[in-house]
């Protein structure tokens, strides 16, 4: 499967499973979802994982603005055989997934929102470092965005330097890349009757110790959209899919009703 601008990394299970697709955040790329799309393939779902403009393996021009992004994923959507589409995103991916619910596309039937903040707000300091020094903005990132606790430890399940991982995944994007992101993120907005015209049942998974997109953030589109279920798993800051993908899935499971 091609689509222009993005880079696919898709395994097809049967032609009638759910196909869920998944959606990376600021700097990261496909392998931030390692666990969930091997774990949702081997219970019968297909899976998609993709590497957007400018990250991973995809090295087309980096995208400006989240609405570009979103179209990138709307044209995704008209090319996939599957009519029954849950959509996952991680953080500025969250925001793709709501801009692209926005829409609604008649395929999409269900939207989980990982570290999601609305409006997402990037503080000027951070936006000002990704711009003259990428590398130390995303040693930044990391320190706020890993609890102590998972630094010591690493994950539940593979027992490693997890803030060495996330640093090899966001220092591997190219220069100025993240500032993009970031003020991608800063300047995204939806009209309120515009999420509150969106269709497909909505989750959000938050960390407790999150700080990078803080569960208050999380709360304000449940104000919008009342119906959204909010999940909170403690002991986890921002890079909930690597932290504690065992509780992750479960939440995901649970949601898709399986």
């Amino acid at each position: 499967m091609k689509v222009k601008n993005l880079k696919i990394f898709y395994k097809e299970n049967k032609r009638s499973s759910p196909l869920i697709i998944f959606i990376h955040g600021a700097a990261c790329d496909h392998t931030l979802w390692c666990y969930q799309s091997r774990y949702f393939f081997n219970i019968g779902y297909s899976t998609l994982t993709l590497d957007l403009p400018g990250h991973g393996l995809n090295y087309s021009k980096p995208s400006l603005r989240i609405a570009e992004m979103s179209s990138l994923i709307n044209n995704l959507l008209k090319k996939v055989i599957q009519n029954n589409i849950i959509l996952i995103g991680h953080s500025m991916g969250s925001l793709i997934c709501l801009d692209v619910a926005s829409s609604n596309p008649e395929k999409l039937k269900k939207v989980i929102l990982i570290g999601a903040s609305y409006p997402m707000n990037v503080s000027k300091d951070l936006l000002n470092k990704s711009k003259k020094n990428q590398e130390e903005a995303i040693n930044d990132m990391i320190q706020w965005s890993l609890p102590s606790n998972v630094k010591l430890s690493g994950s539940n399940l593979i027992g490693l330097d997890l803030a060495n991982l996330v640093s090899v995944i966001m220092n591997s994007t190219p220069s100025g890349v993240l500032h993009k992101d970031l003020k991608a993120c800063n300047n995204f907005s939806l009209k309120h009757e515009h999420i509150k015209s969106i269709k497909a049942l909505i989750t959000i998974i938050a960390g407790e110790k999150d700080i990078m997109t803080p569960i208050k953030g999380s709360k304000n589109l449940i104000e919008l959209l009342p119906s959204i279920t909010l999940n909170s798993i403690k002991e986890v800051g921002h890079f909930h899919t690597l932290e504690n993908p065992i509780e992750v899935n479960k939440i995901i499971r649970k949601s898709l009703g399986k």
